[in-house]
């Protein structure tokens, strides 16, 4: 007969093991094991399961059912977490006492009793492979693995409660590994973009032209934005936030040490709650603010050696955000251009992020300039 998988266990909280006992009774049944043979076979994949909760973390166990020498047998694979079974202990251990207090049979006792029996252990966890076989001669293999997967789901059809419990923990087990890639990718994207950041600061110490040091100065701006975002989102404690203080203040940086000249002295200052914002949210305020402080530096302090720029963000993403970006230089003069309506680039971005994300924007030149991005329309009602 082929093996045949029948179904898997987990093994993680001492409630699990009243599972894993039901499991093997159906199981046991099933192959039409003698009371003797059921009693052992059971306690032996108790004792197993507890010690893998107790002594491993966590861990799993499956259920085959397979053949040896012509008869039935269970086969049952536990596999846990922990930091592996020290040799001495697993060739010198005798049956004792389990230490909640059952009927315990040590790994000794369980290879006793086990047709078959193989210990792989090692500092990432142990795996402990045992196969049980049955008294009565096979018949019927195929017929008998229908009757033991009909014996599985008649008993999760009598257990609802535990039926559900294990569908949660899968779910919850599926949203922290899909945690863990989204962290993984955001590792590596924010280690590509700082590596992108460090070759353009590079191409701008080589750069002897001030026009292109300029343009490489704003790439290196947006960049490092991005860079910095992914960051958070790796560190962030829930998936797809990040911390929109710490990143205004890390775009300022950057941006300060982009255009940072001998002769010019800006300071900056971040005001910011402690927010978690979504991430595309945070990630398109950073670019906005980047470009709203490189166009200070290239625009507002001309003819000076010192200025201030201000970034405050107030709100709530439930209530609705308040970007505003000012500094004190020369605002604009009567009769000026309005700069939100300027095809540079940089507003280009700007205008589009807003739009994206129904922002209303705004601009007063008056004792400098004051950009103002009003996200409350972006908040339903």
């Amino acid at each position: 007969m082929k093996p045949a998988r029948l179904t898997t266990v987990r093994l993680e909280q001492s409630g699990d093991i009243v599972r894993l006992r039901e499991v093997a009774l159906a199981l046991t049944e099933v192959l039409k094991f003698g009371t003797f043979e059921r009693t052992r076979t059971v306690t032996a994949v108790v004792e197993l399961g507890r010690n893998a909760i107790e002594h491993g973390r966590r861990g799993r166990a499956s259920f085959i059912l397979t053949e040896v020498k012509g008869r039935p047998a269970l086969s049952v694979s536990v596999l846990d977490q922990g930091r592996g079974i020290p040799r001495d202990r697993l060739e010198g251990e005798a049956p004792q006492a389990s230490a909640a207090g059952g009927l315990g049979l040590g790994l000794r006792g369980v290879q006793r009793i086990a047709e078959r029996f193989h210990v792989e252990t090692g500092s990432e966890g142990t795996k402990i492979n045992v196969t049980f076989r049955s008294s009565v001669p096979l018949a019927g293999g195929e017929g008998l693995v229908r009757e033991a997967t009909d014996a599985l789901e008649h008993l999760q059809s009598t257990d609802p409660a535990a039926a559900l419990s294990e569908q949660n923990r899968e779910l919850m087990e599926s949203l922290a590994d899909r945690d863990l890639l989204m962290k993984e990718l955001h590792h590596r994207t924010g280690n590509n973009l700082a590596l992108i950041v460090a070759l353009i600061r590079m191409s701008k110490s080589h750069s002897s032209l001030g026009e292109t040091r300029e343009v490489l100065s704003e790439l290196e701006t947006r960049v490092a934005a991005l860079a910095k975002a992914h960051e958070l989102m790796q560190r962030a404690a829930a998936a797809g936030t990040v911390n929109a203080g710490e990143l205004l203040r890390e775009v300022a940086a950057n941006a300060e040490r982009a255009f940072s000249a001998p002769d010019l002295k800006v300071a900056i200052r971040v005001t910011c709650p402690a927010l978690q914002l979504e991430s595309k949210l945070a990630v398109d305020i950073g670019l906005i603010v980047g470009e709203l402080i490189t166009n200070a530096y290239k625009h507002a302090f001309k003819g000076r050696t010192e200025g201030t720029i201000a970034v405050d963000l107030t709100g709530t993403p439930e209530q609705g955000l308040v970007l505003e970006v000012s500094d004190d230089g020369a605002g604009l003069a009567p009769g000026a251009d309005r700069p939100e309506r300027s095809n540079s680039l940089g507003w280009q971005l700007i205008r589009t992020l807003s739009f994206q994300h129904n922002a209303a924007l705004s601009v007063t030149g008056e004792d400098g300039l004051t950009v103002r991005l009003d996200f409350s329309a972006a908040t339903p009602q």
